[in-house]
């Protein structure tokens, strides 16, 4: 058959993976509304459940909020004790092991409905994005912190060792009977999960409830009822397809979620409706993939741009094309709004005392709190550029990062390659990011909410195997001791080791703090202007409603470029200045996942204010406010699981955020100030 037919063959073992994600999102998708990113980490976690109750016969606990864990920082004494694993007496059987495990993803599903996203059923697509990167990101830190990020466990398989051990001679191609077995198994789930919503009971009331709940709550269907029961049907799937091919793929904390970019994009191409055609597109995507992958090898004049990474986006776009709107409408009872975009109210005082409170910490501050201090205002400059796309214009971006990604590649060809001066050079790597931002918009042109945070996602996957893993100039990946000279200006140069009058010889200087300072005001201003500008008023109006800002004679579509645009431009300013600040380019800082943890951030401090900006800044890792806190809490490794946690806790309790819960409170001792003044006022 030849070669390329046995890389289709071959291949059946990764499609039987993508298509068992992309039921298991369907499933989800069509009880409950919520696109769950977090399918592969639950996959994962139930995966490291039967590998621990199989190999010790115990069962991991996830970390636990602990409510006396300031005094413990402070004091450094230890008050609870919480348990990491429950023993069950010793190393299970193997069946009993994949029945135990399956058993705490049913509780797992349970939790997470009732928990979780029943509290956010009728909110956004923005807060039930943010409330599954949260579990997601919860769940890998919880993997990490009971079994280690690096060592895979020893998992045994449940596919007969005859299976795994021989081959198949099919057509003259020798493909693994066990890439077979996985692609069976998975059509054999897909066939029973659409018999189950086509003639089942419980399948009509789900599609009853998802057309239009408040119908069906008439006819006496318990919409929370079937939701839970597809929560926990979908949990268990994921942990079995975890379990099933985790001795196939290794065991890793991110191998899953990894692999739900093409799972995600097989969804969409089914309209998260189909599990027919989400799952043979699922292997459709694994086929060409593989055949992309090995004519890049075989073929001398293939391009070598990874363009296996680039199918799912390319499918993905097609069928956004095709279809246009291509998640189905739901019949909620009510819908949330998104969280509110303040108008920043100029105080010149304040303004002028934290600007130069932040001055003093650049200048005078110990070592930790300068390096803390830089990272907290370039996160906030990348922060900006989601509070313009997301806050503003409503429209959901996993790309930000990647943005600045190809800044720093920008910067490192124009100004270390061509020898260009500052600051042509970094305004060019910023021209270029702008350019990838424009092009990832175009399909906002058509979509809107969580499949726009589908498209961004896939990509920002694509940005990074052909920018930064591909052949061309931009190429990180093979040069990372690219450097890059101070940036100077008339003479005067404000980088990191650049000389200053006041603690000169300390790394890094005062001078290039000063200089994100700079920096970080004036785009600060540019955004507030933005916000009450004409062009903030028409980009308010079509985050409320496109259809209606269409009709009042706003062209939508080139608001939504223009939003694009500007946040690209902004992230591409903050990854010039992370470049500057490191001196090199480091690709491990531009990896797709720490995508959604900026939007992790983004969030927790308030997506719509420049304040919550500056709030979020604080939260990166090493900023000014993790530096601080680790004065009292030592949260060290447990820093990635707290914050997973507390965006999902932000989700369903203050969707507005860190800067919106502040904004609550102020009004309310205003209001209290003003009663207690008019009580005390005479007659």
């Amino acid at each position: 058959m030849g070669p390329y037919a046995q890389q289709v063959l071959l291949s059946s073992g990764a499609g039987a993976i993508f298509a068992a994600l992309a039921i298991g999102l369907v499933l989800t998708y069509r009880a409950s509304g919520v696109i769950n990113f977090a399918h592969g980490a639950i996959a994962t976690w139930v995966a490291y459940t039967y590998t621990s109750l199989q190999n010790d016969g115990d069962i991991p606990i996830p970390p636990l909020p602990n409510p006396v864990a300031p005094i413990e920082g402070i004091f450094d004494v230890e008050i609870f004790d919480f348990p990491t694993f429950v023993s069950m007496g010793g190393p299970w059987p193997e069946g009993w092991a994949v029945l135990g495990a399956l058993t705490i993803a049913a509780l797992l599903g349970l939790l997470l409905h009732f928990g979780v996203f029943r509290a956010l059923r009728y909110q956004p697509p923005l807060t039930k994005v943010v409330a599954s990167v949260g579990i997601m990101l919860a769940f890998q830190s919880a993997i990490v912190l009971r079994y280690g990020g690096t060592r895979p466990p020893r998992i045994e398989p449940i596919i007969p060792d005859g299976l795994r051990t021989s081959t198949a001679n099919v057509f003259g191609s020798i493909v693994p009977w066990d890439r077979f077995a996985l692609l069976a198994i998975t059509l054999a789930m897909t066939a029973g999960l659409w018999f189950l919503f086509r003639y089942s009971r419980y399948g009509l009331h789900t599609r009853a409830s998802a057309e239009n709940e408040q119908y069906a709550t008439l006819l006496g269907i318990a919409a929370d009822r079937q939701a839970a029961l597809s929560w926990m049907l979908g949990t268990v799937l994921a942990g079995f397809v975890g379990i099933l091919v985790a001795p196939t793929t290794s065991l890793t904390p991110t191998n899953f979620t990894l692999f739900i970019v093409p799972a995600l994009g097989a969804a969409l191409l089914a309209r998260f409706t189909s599990f027919w055609v989400a799952a043979l597109g699922a292997v459709g995507i694994a086929m060409g993939q593989n055949v992309l992958l090995f004519a890049e090898i075989d073929q001398d004049w293939f391009p070598s741009l990874n363009l296996d990474a680039v199918l799912p986006l390319a499918i993905i776009v097609g069928a956004m094309v095709v279809r246009g709107e291509v998640l189905p409408g739901r019949g909620a009872i009510e819908a949330g709004r998104l969280p509110q975009a303040f108008v920043a109210r100029w105080r010149p005082t304040l303004a002028g005392f934290w600007v130069a409170a932040a001055a003093a910490v650049v200048v005078w501050g110990p070592f930790d709190y300068r390096i803390g201090m830089t990272n907290t205002m370039i996160g906030a400059i990348l922060v900006l550029s989601l509070v313009v796309v997301t806050g503003y214009v409503g429209q959901i971006s996993l790309a930000q990062l990647a943005f600045t990604g190809v800044a720093a590649a920008g910067l490192a060809a124009f100004g270390t390659d061509a020898g260009i001066p500052f600051p042509i050079a970094p305004l060019l790597a910023a021209a270029v990011a702008t350019l990838f931002g424009l092009v990832v918009a175009l399909p906002a042109l058509r979509v809107r909410g969580a499949s726009l945070a589908i498209v961004t996602l896939a990509a920002a996957v694509a940005i990074d195997q052909l920018v930064f893993r591909g052949d061309g100039w931009f190429r990180i990946e093979g040069v990372p001791n690219r450097s890059f000279d101070d940036p100077s200006l008339f003479g005067v140069e404000f980088g990191p080791s650049s000389s200053f009058p006041i603690n000169g010889d300390e790394l890094p200087t005062p001078a290039f703090g000063l200089f994100v300072l700079v920096v970080l005001v004036l785009l600060a201003i540019m955004v507030s202007r933005l916000r009450q500008s004409r062009l903030g008023e028409q980009m308010l109006a079509v985050r409320a409603n496109e259809r209606a800002a269409a009709a009042a004679g706003v062209n939508v579509a080139g608001i939504k470029l223009a939003a694009f645009g500007i946040a690209a431009f902004i992230a591409a300013v903050a990854g010039t200045l992370n470049a500057y600040k490191l001196g090199t380019i480091q690709i491990t800082n531009y990896t797709v996942l720490t995508n959604l943890a900026i939007l992790a951030f983004a969030y927790l401090g308030g997506i719509s204010s420049i304040t919550g900006a500056l709030y979020a800044g604080t939260l990166f890792s090493a900023g000014i406010g993790v530096v601080v806190g680790e004065e009292f809490i030592d949260l060290g490794r447990y820093e990635a699981y707290v914050a997973g946690v507390a965006l999902v806790l932000t989700a369903i309790v203050n969707p507005e955020g860190i800067d919106g819960f502040d904004r609550a409170q102020r009004e309310r001792l205003r209001r209290w100030w003003r009663r207690r003044r008019a009580a005390m006022a005479p007659a």
